[in-house]
């Protein structure tokens, strides 16, 4: 039962989420206003903002004007509440110490996913959603001690540092500012020794991605890829795995 409540507590973040994407883009206040169909502009009724199921409820259409509503709101939400349902499900610790870890790890499953729809609708890393994570990352992290001091500082240098060089060597035209932060909020939240893989796994799946774009010619050589997604997915996946994955990867060399 618990742990259902905790999947609708995920799902509900999620419907929050979506809430912030739209109109943080928009330019509008993520807290203030009612909720609006994006043709029409009728404000949405409290009975058709169930997280998930007014979505097929309503069968995935505005109830005014009929207009088809984004698959984006239902995927959010659902994934959000699988993902917190899953790190809550990883630890068998019920001590205060092991809820804060769950905490942490739920609020940086929820800055992960702001970033990975964010950049993959709209190719841009925002600061809105970087800066204030890695604040959390910094508090959490040395509170917590589950990432050395050391390693938070090393690990936010290397990788930030790994994507300015680039960034300088190549004028901009490589990566651009938000991945700079990306990668330091990866070495925050990870310290340096899991951001590393993070950033090799985010390389590995983007490449895998981008051979099958482009062997199915949805995309050619010159298409901009949104990075920040792959480097969001490998920061969930290392949050999740720790050090498995890793382990995994050399053990097929040995």
């Amino acid at each position: 039962m618990f742990q259902f409540l905790v999947f609708v507590f995920g799902v509900c973040i999620g419907s929050f989420l979506n809430v912030a994407i739209f109109r943080v883009h928009e330019g509008r206040s993520v807290i203030k206003g009612r909720s609006k169909c994006k043709t029409c502009e009728e404000p949405i009724s409290a009975h058709d903002l169930i997280p998930v199921l007014s979505f097929f409820i309503l069968r995935g259409r505005c109830r005014k004007c009929k207009n088809v509503i984004s698959w984006q709101y239902p995927l959010v939400e659902f994934v959000t509440g699988i993902l917190f349902l899953l790190f809550y499900s990883k630890f068998n610790d019920s001590s205060i110490e092991g809820m804060y870890t769950i905490v942490r790890d739920w609020i940086f499953i929820a800055f992960l996913i702001l970033i990975f729809v964010y950049d993959l609708k709209h190719m841009y890393i925002l600061d809105r959603f970087t800066i204030p994570a890695m604040i959390v990352a910094i508090i959490f992290n040395l509170w917590l001690g589950t990432v050395p001091a050391m390693s938070l500082i090393t690990g936010a240098v290397v990788l930030g540092g790994f994507f300015y060089l680039q960034f300088v060597i190549s004028n901009g035209a490589w990566v651009g500012g938000g991945d700079i932060r990306m990668g330091a909020l990866m070495g925050l939240m990870l310290g340096l020794n899991q951001g590393l893989v993070a950033l090799f796994l985010a390389y590995l799946l983007g490449a895998i991605i981008g051979v099958m774009l482009l062997l199915t010619k949805r995309v050619d050589r010159k298409t901009p890829i949104a990075f920040g997604t792959f480097m969001a997915i490998g920061t969930a996946v290392i949050l999740f795995f720790g050090n498995a994955p890793l382990q995994w990867y050399l053990s097929l060399f040995v």
